[in-house]
């Protein structure tokens, strides 16, 4: 099947959950010693839908004699960059079932994150459509009422019922927002759980929630720690395990700065000289610190590995912290922000009234 066949279907990437079962399903083949072909092709009879159809074109691939590193290049429609250049390193290196659990891995754990993320927003975000609700309505119904009251009985109409009454004169253009951020929001949400974004911008919106950067940070440089480690000891040269390693994260600065620090090695500079002159924002500081030193203590390896393995238990316990902490978050601002709304559209109007009328 080539990739033209795939095209009868409107193209696009698999979902975070199809991506692991492919992984699962290819790195479970290697470990038995079963042809990849002949799996692959069983897979895609068995899955049905585009997960079914992407397993039977690399089975159809293989069988035509290509690399699995050229089938999934040649699936670029459905397969993301960074698991490419997983399955690149982990060939390169010679232990492919070993690079596809670190990218099982690091896969679960964003999928796990993500999950954390929609359970903490859900119960306020429905506070949040309830609220916008009753205020629309509020500026509809209420607020005229409270002008004509005080119009009625002489009083001053203060400043913010002035501009709740604003607000209810130019209604009919500003109800909309609300419904076309919760549609926007929500098809954010579906497309994040697609491997679309494994470029660049995957996870530039789940970064702007508290703990999140921090937290995907931590997950990339575990993830490039570990590949750079199974490189470099299968004797990947340095330059190129950098660039491999870095590509695998599908962070651009990362791989600006990897890319950078290859061309610096190159040349013959050593690590140190060579990241100096990099982007300082490509690596965490301690990753900085051990690609820069690790070769002259010629212990690379293993601090690479004791470092993916700090880095991965840091990005778990932010993960934790963000299952706990960000509902709560979300509901103060959101109900601090709702009780603000209803003091100055209900209860301050209503205070000034009989304040006015007491003397």
């Amino acid at each position: 099947m080539s990739q033209g066949e795939l095209e009868s279907r409107p193209p696009g990437p698999i979902s975070i959950e199809q991506l692991l079962a492919l992984n699962e399903e290819i790195a479970a083949l290697v470990r038995a010693g079963i042809p990849l072909d002949r799996g692959l092709l069983e897979a895609g009879r068995d899955v049905r839908g585009r997960l079914g159809r992407i397993a039977g074109a690399l089975g159809r691939r293989l069988g035509q004699g290509e690399s699995l590193v050229e089938a999934l290049h040649a699936e670029e429609r459905a397969i993301p960059p960074l698991y490419r250049a997983v399955v690149e390193a982990g060939t390169r290196a010679g232990r492919l079932p070993v690079a596809l659990e670190g990218m099982a891995r690091y896969v679960r754990g964003y999928a796990e994150a993500r999950t954390a993320i929609g359970l903490a927003l859900w119960y306020p975000l429905m506070v949040l459509v309830l609220a916008y609700g009753l205020f629309l309505g509020l500026v509809w119904l209420v607020v005229p009422r409270f002008i004509g009251a005080f119009d009625t009985l002489g009083l001053y109409v203060i400043a913010p019922l002035r501009w709740l009454g604003w607000l209810r004169g130019s209604v009919e253009y500003w109800w909309p927002l609300g419904p076309i951020a919760l549609v926007i929001l929500v098809l954010a949400w579906f497309n994040s759980g697609r491997t679309s974004g494994f470029r660049a911008r995957l996870w530039n919106g789940l970064r702007l929630f508290p703990w999140m950067s921090s937290m995907l940070a931590d997950y990339e440089a575990a993830n490039f720690a570990e590949l750079l480690a199974l490189l470099l000891e299968h004797q990947v040269p340095y330059p190129s395990a950098l660039v491999l390693a870095a590509e695998s994260t599908g962070d651009p600065r990362m791989i600006r700065g990897a890319r950078q620090v290859a061309a610096g090695l190159e040349r013959g500079e050593p690590a140190g000289t060579a990241l100096e002159q990099a982007d300082h924002a490509a690596f965490l500081p301690l990753l900085r610190w051990v690609l820069a030193t690790g070769q002259v203590q010629g212990s690379l390896v293993n601090a690479l590995e004791n470092v993916a393995d700090l880095y991965r238990k840091r990005a778990k316990f932010q993960a934790e912290k963000l299952y706990v902490f960000l509902p709560t978050l979300l509901l103060l601002l959101i109900g601090g922000a709702a009780a603000l709304l209803y003091g100055l559209s209900l209860f301050v109007p209503l205070t000034n009234m009989l304040h006015e009328l007491s003397v």
